[in-house]
């Protein structure tokens, strides 16, 4: 059974860079402890973040605050980008005594000349290359401490804060494992020890949207990505992501996506059957 915490691999050193080229992981919603930076150097899609589904293109950034959902799932054509992590010890969202959020998208020529500076270096290798890795991340945290900050909390309000991100992370997780089967929201308030309506709340406060809203945006998504990597009938795909009827299921994919079943498998999707 899948869980939402992902663990990452020990640091050998404070920073790690991965380069991705038209990269398709599985849709899996997790968080981790580190913050996790996406840059963007080519092309254009989609990426989900705190359960909202970002435009990206060139040169914009994706930062992932510690402890936020997100997905490694990216659509698009002729996606280059670079995932960077940091340690914990090297970086975290505790800074003194306050706890910062920082804004998911930014769109800055000083950021990412900053991180072009990071990735050459990071390629060079050698102890100097690595200090001056470490010296232009501590610039980049400085320029969006500056410009880029979405909320500060003290101790007392981010355990609290925490505390119901943490119950919320749990449904979410629910609904990640089991958005095949039949949901809505009196089995996942049941599931969770809540009334309909206190559930309800919690979900749309959280995430500004209803929890059947949310629900149809996992389904699709999955079915989004069966149509890039999978040679399944659209009626077999309906099934398996919890649609029974394919005439709703290919209203609300378009609805979603611009686009009916097919019409995505023919832009982004292999050769299939029907």
């Amino acid at each position: 059974m899948r869980s939402s915490y992902e663990s990452l691999p020990a640091f050998v050193y404070p920073v790690r860079i991965s380069k991705f080229e038209n990269y398709r992981s599985a849709d899996h919603v997790h968080w981790h402890e580190e913050t996790e930076i996406l840059y963007f150097t080519n092309g254009e899609g989609i990426i989900s973040c705190d359960l909202k589904e970002r435009q990206v293109r060139a040169g914009d950034i994706v930062f992932i605050n510690s402890k936020e959902l997100h997905t490694g799932c990216l659509r698009g054509k002729d996606i280059k980008y670079y995932c960077i992590h940091t340690d914990t010890g090297f970086f975290s969202n505790r800074i003194g005594r306050e706890y910062v959020v920082f804004q998911n998208i930014i769109s800055d020529t000083t950021c990412a000349q900053l991180l072009d500076k990071v990735i050459e270096e990071n390629e060079k290798g050698g102890f100097k290359s690595l200090v001056m890795v470490e010296k232009l991340m501590y610039e980049f945290f400085c320029v969006i401490a500056e410009a880029y900050v979405s909320s500060v909390f003290d101790e007392e309000e981010y355990k609290n804060n925490f505390k119901k991100l943490d119950t919320f992370n749990s449904i979410i997780e629910y609904i990640d494992r089991h958005f095949g089967e039949e949901l809505n929201v009196h089995i996942l308030a049941g599931k969770f020890f809540m009334s309909d309506s206190y559930f309800s709340h919690l979900f749309k406060k959280r995430s500004n949207k209803s929890v059947i809203s949310y629900i149809n945006e996992v389904r699709i998504s999955r079915a989004a990505s069966l149509l890039e990597r999978e040679n399944l009938a659209i009626g077999e795909i309906a099934c398996l992501v919890g649609f029974g009827d394919i005439n709703y299921f290919s209203r609300k994919f378009k609805a979603l996506t611009g686009m009916t079943p097919g019409e995505y498998r023919g832009k982004f999707g292999a050769s299939h059957t029907i």
